[in-house]
């Protein structure tokens, strides 16, 4: 259950997302830098070491979002989180190197996901989607997107949330990285299940992550609980590694 909000700036590019989840879950671990093969990373953790969001320092963001809309397949008792996927997976600087590790990951120990990348030195947005036998990539253009996601229904969640979108992208400030703040803790109507800022008995949004990309900067902010209360932010940067100085990726 997520939403996730791409917006382009030319050379960089704003990111936001709601981690959507049950309350026995809890709210995750703070922001954290860490050391990757090829480079260093940022990301919060869910607790047990996996993530749903995360950037590298060239600027390379991936984000993963369950996918609610295909069977599910039996999963063999010691499956795999898919918040394993992302920290296995940060340290690629493009498409094909994210590939060539998805091909070595067990993804069939894995429930369907969709999964972004944003690779800013190519202009390119990919989106990779394991429906539990099959992997596929698609790409999009360069411009302001969003994903939905929930255990109640993504469809009828993309109906509601795109439309809470569609009229905030009218407001005079659209695009900046404040009315994406407010977009990610607006309720429409009401708070419910199918508001962007999602409150349910069972379950709500328990955190609001953040990347912002220029050309010299790749910044993270996060914040613990829902975006509507405005909780503390926790913010970590790297400098930005030239494109043009690109290592050659390490696959394990």
């Amino acid at each position: 259950m997520c939403t996730l909000s791409f917006i382009a700036r030319g050379d960089g590019y704003l990111l936001g997302m709601n981690r959507d989840e049950r309350l026995a879950r809890g709210g995750g671990l703070p922001l954290e830098g860490r050391d990757r093969v090829g480079g260093r990373a940022l990301y919060p953790t869910d607790g047990a070491g996996g993530t749903w969001i995360a950037a590298n320092e060239y600027g390379v963001a991936l984000a993963v979002l369950n996918w609610n809309e295909v069977a599910q397949a039996e999963l063999p008792k010691d499956r795999l989180s898919r918040g394993t996927l992302l920290p296995a997976l940060i340290a690629m600087h493009s498409s094909a190197g994210v590939d060539a590790v998805l091909g070595e990951m067990e993804l069939k120990r894995m429930m369907p996901f969709r999964m972004v990348g944003v690779l800013p030195a190519a202009k390119e947005i990919a989106e990779w989607r394991w429906d539990g036998s099959q992997i596929a990539l698609a790409h999009h253009e360069w411009e302001a997107r969003h994903w939905f996601s929930s255990g109640l229904g993504d469809r009828q969640a993309e109906l509601e949330r795109a439309d809470a979108c569609a009229r905030a992208w009218r407001q005079q400030d659209a695009g900046s990285s404040s009315w994406l703040r407010r977009l990610h803790a607006s309720h429409g109507a009401a708070a419910g299940p199918f508001s962007i800022c999602v409150h349910r008995p069972d379950a709500r949004t328990m955190s609001y992550s953040e990347i912002e990309c220029t050309p010299s900067i790749v910044r993270m902010r996060h914040a613990i609980g829902s975006p509507c209360t405005h909780p503390a932010w926790n913010e970590l940067s790297l400098e930005r590694a030239g494109s043009g100085n690109l290592q050659p990726e390490s696959v394990r």
